[in-house]
């Protein structure tokens, strides 16, 4: 079986079976994830399998002609993402002077409207905590870690034991692109965390992993996100409950409270504050509720 990252299809170029297996290895060697190469690999096997043109002659039109052709039946967040991963790759050609320019238009994205970030409110948190002790420890702690901390799903599934500092009350997390953060937890949290490590230690305690499974293994992503979602779903929530929802939360009770934008994106990981920016386009309004609602 090939390594994700290279080519499973032979494509009719042998110039550009080649640079794009180039731009697929650049996304492996910069971290980029599993998930983002595979689909930037899938959807250059099929953009790249009708082009008998090396990627250098390929003009604007032909290629606008061929979204029109394929793509336009798609909604605008996924022409947006399908434009986003040829715009990708000729910008990696541009930089290895492959190409003097890119045929690619800024003008072909479709303008998304910009939605805000989907938090929760204060009497669902409290419906959320109440259904997670109805069902187990582990799940107790996962709610109230993801709470505090801001991490994302795939941070607290790779967390292991020993990267916990109750002293402190931190935790290091390898987030995005491999890097690595200290985030913090509640003094509620602790609590709950060392009853947590008491009772998995009894059968599991030569495990790594923080979040384990009944049987000892490290808890997947699509476990948790499972978990959260029969949470959600126990607690009687209007929406379906994802973990990322936690994040969100996390970071507008920290904007409610008065946490600039600096510090809030250097709890969540973020590696450029603009990605923070989207919390800050909350109605002023809604933040003094949320104030009031956090803080009284």
């Amino acid at each position: 079986m090939k390594n994700y990252w290279e080519l499973t299809k032979d494509l009719p170029n042998e110039i550009n079976q080649e640079i794009i297996g180039e731009f697929l290895l650049s996304l492996k060697v910069s971290n980029r994830s599993k998930g983002t190469i595979i689909v930037y690999r899938r959807f250059l096997e099929q953009f790249f399998v009708e082009m008998k043109e090396p990627y250098t002659s390929l003009t604007s039109n032909t290629i606008l002609e061929w979204f029109k052709k394929n793509e336009d039946h798609l909604s605008e967040a996924y022409l947006r993402l399908r434009l986003s991963i040829i715009s990708s790759f000729y910008k990696f050609c541009l930089q290895e002077e492959y190409v003097d320019s890119s045929p690619i238009k800024s003008r072909w994205f479709p303008r998304l409207p910009q939605s805000l970030p989907k938090y929760l409110e204060k009497e669902d948190i409290a419906k959320i905590r109440n259904q997670s002790e109805l069902t187990s420890l582990r799940n107790q702690v996962l709610v109230e870690f993801m709470l505090t901390t801001g991490c994302r799903v795939r941070e607290v599934s790779e967390l292991n034991r020993e990267e916990v500092d109750f002293e402190n009350r931190t935790a290091r997390v390898v987030g995005k692109g491999k890097k690595i953060r200290y985030v913090h937890f509640t003094e509620k949290c602790a609590f709950l965390l060392e009853r947590y490590i008491i009772a998995r230690n009894r059968y599991h305690k030569a495990q790594k992993a923080l979040f384990l499974t009944s049987s000892g293994r490290r808890l997947s992503v699509r476990t948790i996100q499972y978990v959260i979602k029969k949470i959600g779903e126990g607690a009687k929530l209007s929406t379906n409950l994802h973990p990322h929802r936690f994040r969100h939360t996390f970071a507008t009770e920290l904007l409610a409270k008065g946490a600039d934008l600096s510090f809030i994106g250097d709890e969540l990981g973020h590696s450029d504050v603009g990605t923070t920016q989207i919390y800050a386009r909350l109605p002023k309004r809604e933040v003094i509720s949320l104030y009031r609602k956090y803080m009284g």
